[in-house]
């Protein structure tokens, strides 16, 4: 028998939620629903023009985006990494692992 509260579980199914929880183990979030380019932009916009106020020459504010650039590669290149090991375990498990048996004595769903 199925459990009642299934419609409200596929409700709470949620990509930025299960990112949540898996970084930081909690489980009451707000989603972001703004766009990925717009959450780039506005998560982006107070370095950049502090990067502006810092290096007022061309040349300078240049060298410093690019090192800034070059770091957050390295962390886009390594979360883009584990976050395919992530997602090919959790297909693995769904695949692959079987179910634990029922115990003498209970049903099975």
């Amino acid at each position: 028998m199925m459990n009642n509260n299934t419609s409200e579980i596929f409700k709470r199914m949620n990509l930025q939620d299960i990112r949540n929880f898996l970084i930081y183990g909690a489980d009451e979030y707000v989603p972001d629903t703004r766009s990925y380019a717009a959450r780039i932009k506005a998560g982006s916009n107070s370095i950049y023009k502090r990067l502006e106020s810092i290096y007022p020459k061309g040349t300078e504010l240049d060298a410093a985006n690019n090192d800034l650039s070059a770091a957050l590669d390295a962390y886009e290149e390594v979360y883009m990494e584990l976050g395919m090991k992530a997602g090919a375990r959790l297909v693995w498990q769904l695949l692959f692992e079987d179910d634990p048996q029922p115990k003498e004595g209970e049903s099975q769903c």
